[in-house]
Formats: structure tokens, sequence, C-alpha cells
């Protein structure tokens, strides 16, 4: 079976592409149905086969019940109406909508016939747009639907108020592979078994028997652990296939948090998490400790660098924690240590005097200064005004945060890889929603493995359904740059949302104020922002390369307005391939 052309992750637009399928399976001119039922589902079933989905057109009915003809047609067919699409004015709330129809004239129309059957009078079987993969078919819209296997499980879980989610999970097990592990199943299996009598406690034992048999199942789920002389289980990490490959996609930067003590028996759930390249959270591997010891963090730290082949993230986000900090010292010496200055503005009310927690000048003065301060200078000044200004020069836990600056302020760290995704509150609030799910002190380590399961498989639909969005509708384009449109072609949609903010904020608010050229480099002062800053571009035309003092790029990973200015200014219309990072492409998990 032929699904089209499907390449480097996105689609490459053909002008007429049929699809390859079995002849049994195609319309013909002449075919003939027993009623309209009988037509939409042999279509939709020929349609689902190929890769594209459908809409049910026009019908002609007789005395308001008889069909006497109806057209079933691609659901790319025709173009949205400029009224569908509008979003120009800017105080209207509307959602922007996804453009998914390129004027594809692929259909079929069925007649009444004399003895009330329907015949197939027209076909039309060429597309002008490629074809969802296999992997993908379910989630082609005219497929979608509510299996009667799948409505008493949905039932079941509603009934017991657990959600929708929880029935969300397939009813599979992953098939196992022959990878050269060193030993045979059957060694496997006796090393569990002995690893799961030495464990005293019954719950831990269950648990620890789950991951082996996941282990058994899948030779690239990995897991270790670790028992103490009671035979108590103390540490315990794991990671499935998919986490793995994830961290090769997207391990250059990871949050590890250690704040939920979540089950019956106090341990502390630990896990390691990313951003994809839909700016959506995802999981890295997850972990219980018994303990916040020295020993206990770098025991964890070992194991997840040797679950993830040796390789060290390039930089690691965590709350504030001495013990946690000397270890990620000793295992992960050469990887960036940042804190989240996200949980430093949190704390700040409770450590400062109670006439400043509801003081709103306060907090808004603070937050210009921890998250808008470009440079060390600008902080530093404006933290001391503050300090002067409200009476905090006798705050202790102030002068602690002010001491460790360089560890949670941005502006000590623009050069750092991807130092400004870490202020994104939508992917810290993407992550706490994803946990709780399954953090609740009352559970039982069998409790949580049964939640944690559930809501990685529905953080995994989300990751696929985003991925169907990006490869098979186009973004609605607000300029005429050709910057703007190789973006909505390299990009995933929510990436491509936040390069469009630079692209028309070059179009509508620079202003070139300077510019030299010297060997090939053009350097160009840009100002026109709300502020007096002028930002300076640096162009270098044989390499192809770009930066700017405002450090957008090396800092989130997008070209800024003022990089793009300079690229249209230099009459380019595709972006240089230094400025397209591999991670926020539509093709991040490919080639």
């Amino acid at each position: 079976m032929h699904h089209g052309t499907y390449c480097s992750g996105f689609l490459m637009l053909q002008s007429s592409l049929a699809p390859e399928c079995d002849e049994a399976l195609k319309p013909s001119v002449g075919m003939v149905f027993e009623d309209i039922g009988s037509v939409e589902e042999f279509y939709k079933s020929y349609a689902h086969h190929c890769g594209f989905s459908v809409r049910v057109g026009q019908r002609k009915l007789l005395n308001n019940e008889v069909v006497q003809w109806k057209r079933f047609m691609c659901s790319r067919e025709g173009f949205r109406s400029d009224k569908c699409m509008g979003v120009d004015d800017p105080s209207r709330k509307r959602k922007v909508r996804k453009v998914t129809r390129c004027g594809c004239d692929a259909r079929i129309i069925v007649k009444r016939c004399t003895d009330n059957k329907y015949k197939i009078t027209s076909w039309i079987e060429h597309h002008n747009h490629g074809f969802v993969p296999p992997d993908k078919c379910h989630l082609i819209r005219s497929n979608r639907q509510l299996s009667d296997k799948v409505k008493p499980t949905v039932s079941t879980h509603c009934k017991a108020s657990s959600g929708t989610s929880q029935a969300n999970k397939p009813d599979h097990v992953s098939e196992g592979r022959s990878d050269n592990v060193g030993c045979t199943k059957r060694d496997l299996q006796k090393y569990h078994h002995d690893l799961c009598s030495k464990i005293k406690n019954e719950d831990a034992q269950i648990f620890v028997a789950q991951l082996c048999r996941k282990q058994q199942e899948d030779s690239a789920f990995f897991f270790d652990c670790d028992v103490d002389d009671q035979g108590m289980l103390v540490h315990v990490f794991w990671a499935d296939a998919t986490s793995r490959k994830n961290y090769i996609y997207f391990g250059d930067i990871l949050t590890f948090d250690s704040t939920n003590t979540m089950n019956q028996h106090g341990m502390i759930f630990a896990p390691f998490t990313g951003t994809n390249h839909h700016l959506q959270s995802v999981l890295f591997g997850a972990a219980f400790l018994a303990d916040e010891k020295i020993e206990s963090y770098a025991w964890l730290f070992q194991t997840f660098l040797r679950a993830m082949g040796g390789v060290s993230p390039k930089t690691i986000v965590t709350r504030e924690n001495d013990r946690m900090k000397a270890a990620i010292s000793n295992v992960l010496p050469a990887t960036s240590h940042r804190l989240c200055m996200l949980e430093m503005l949190e704390r700040m009310p409770e450590k400062v005097e109670p006439s400043l927690r509801n003081n709103p000048l306060f907090q808004t003065r603070m937050n210009e200064c921890v998250l808008g301060s470009e440079t060390v200078f600008e902080f530093e000044s404006k933290w001391e005004s503050i300090i002067s200004d409200f009476g905090l020069q006798g705050n202790q836990w102030l002068a602690e945060r002010y001491s460790t600056r360089e560890r949670w302020i941005l502006a000590y760290s623009r050069d750092t890889h991807l130092s400004g995704i870490i202020r994104s509150t939508a992917w810290s609030k993407s992550a706490k929603s994803f946990f709780n799910c399954f953090i609740n002190q009352k559970l039982s380590l069998a409790e949580f493995w049964l939640r944690f399961e559930s809501a990685l498989e529905c953080q995994r639909q989300e990751e696929s359904n985003a991925d169907h969005t990006s490869a098979y509708a186009t973004p609605q384009l607000i300029t005429s740059w050709g910057l703007e449109k190789h973006g909505s072609v390299v990009f995933t949609h929510e990436v491509f949302e936040r390069f469009q903010e630079e692209i028309v904020a070059a179009r509508d608010h620079r202003v070139v104020e300077d510019m030299a050229q010297t060997e090939g480099v053009k350097t160009v002062a840009i100002g026109g922002d709300d502020s007096d800053k002028v930002r300076e571009v640096r162009w270098d035309a044989v390499t192809m390369t770009a930066n700017c003092s405002c450090k957008l790029f090396e800092s989130v990973g997008i070209s800024c307005r003022h990089i793009n200015l300079v690229l249209r200014s230099s009459k380019l219309n595709e972006l240089p391939s230094s400025c397209v990072l591999k991670r926020w492409q539509k093709s991040a998990k490919f080639g």
C-alpha cells in the first residue's frame, strides 16, 4: 500500500497524486450500492486505507426524505473563506484556525436509480496533496470513532470518577525484541525473581515485579533499583524505549524535580522532564528515592546517565538544594546547572514583609527585574533600586538569592544554550498537570504504576495529535515575507507561532539606524523598540550566520525580529540553516 509522499516528517505537496491501494478497494463509475449508508461506509474505508479524510458534501432530497444524489469528497476540498479565517481584529478572542483545505478535487458522486439503489456516476481519483502515513491513520478525523470494545471501559472509569483519560490506555503489550543483552531470557527471569525476593515490603515487591515484566517484554526498557540491608526499597529508576529516544532528540535541556512526596511509604517521586518540538512537556525517566542524601542523588544521576548511553544534558534545571547541587557537580561536571526562576518568584511573597506580599508595585518591579533584565548591569541596577526603595537591606533570604544570581537570572546566561525556555510557564504548568494525575500520598506503589502508565500514554497521544496537525494543516500567514512562509514549512505550529511574532515585529516596529560592511560581514544597528535599546546584528553572508545582541536565538532557539529584518533586507526568502534548530522542526525525530 502506498501513502503518497512523506519526507522528513512533513508533507511534500504534489500537483497530482493518486493513492495506490488494492484494486478491490477502489471506487469505479457504475458501482452499485444497496443504500446511501453503504456508499459512505465504502468510500471511507477506501479513504482511510489510502490515508485521507472524507467530508460529506451536497445532496438533493426528494420530499425532504429520499436522497436523490449525494457527494462524498476529500476533506481538503475547497478553501476556507476569509470570513472563517479572519483574525485581524485584535479585540476578538476568536481562536486562530489552522488551514486544512487546499482545493483538492478528489470525490465521488452517487445517484439514486429506479430500483432505489445508488450508483457511482462520477469519480475523481487524484489529489493535490500527500497522504497520512499508516502509523497516523488513526488520527484521520473521519476515521476516529469509539469502538464497542472501548465504550464499556470508558463508562466504568466515568462511574469511578477517574475520568476518560484513564480509559485511554491502549489494550496492548509492547512486542519484545531479541536485542543482544548478554544473557538469556531465563537468566533475566531468574535475576528478577531473586531481586523481588530480597524486597520485604509486598507493595514494593509488586511494583518492582511490574518493572521486571516490562523489561522482559522489551529489552529497551531500562530500570535499576537498590535495596538496603533490611530488604527495603531505597532507590529505583526506570525509563522506557520512548523516553530514551525522546532524550536523544530533546535531552539537551531537562528539568529534574524532587519535590513530590508521593506514596504511602514517604518515598520521593523524582521525574526527569524536558520540552519537545511542540513545546509540550515530555518525560525522559522517573525515580523513587527514600531520602535526599548526596549519595542518593549521586546514584540516581549515575543511573540516569547509564540509561541514556552516557550522554549528559547541556543544561539541567532544578530547585534549590545544596545536596542535589553537590551530586550534580560530581556526576555531571560538564552540565550547566540552573535554578528555576519561577520557583524563586513563587517563594518570594512568603519571604518578604506582609505589607509587600500584596503590593502590586513591588510585584511588578520584581517581575520586571527578574524576567525583563537583559544585561547583568540592568538586573543589578534594578535589584539594588528595589532593595533600597522597599527597605529590604536586612532581608537575609533575598541577600542569599542575590549571591546565587548567576544560577537563576537569565541575564547571566543568555549565551547558555536554550536557557531562555526555562522561563516558560506553559512548560512548567504542563509538567505539573501531567504529574498531578498520579501524585498522591495515599497511593500504593502498585496503584501509582497503573495511573502513571495511563497518564504517560495520554501525554504521548497529545504529541501524536500535534504531529498530525503540524504535518497536515497549514498555519495562516500574516505577511508576504518568504521567511514567514519558510518558517511555516519547517517549524511545528507551536514554534511557528512564536517565530511569526518575531516576523510581524520585524515588519512593523523595527528601524535600521546604522549599517557598516567589511569583507562580507554586515553590521546593522536596529532600533524601534518601545524602549530606547539599540540592537546590533552581525550578518556573515559567506558562512550564512547571524547573531544579535539581544541573544534571543541563543537563549530560545528562534531567530529574533532584528535578525529577521536583516535577512529580509539581504533578499533572503528562506531562513539559513544556522537559524533553524533541528529540535524545533516538524522533522525533529527524523534523520
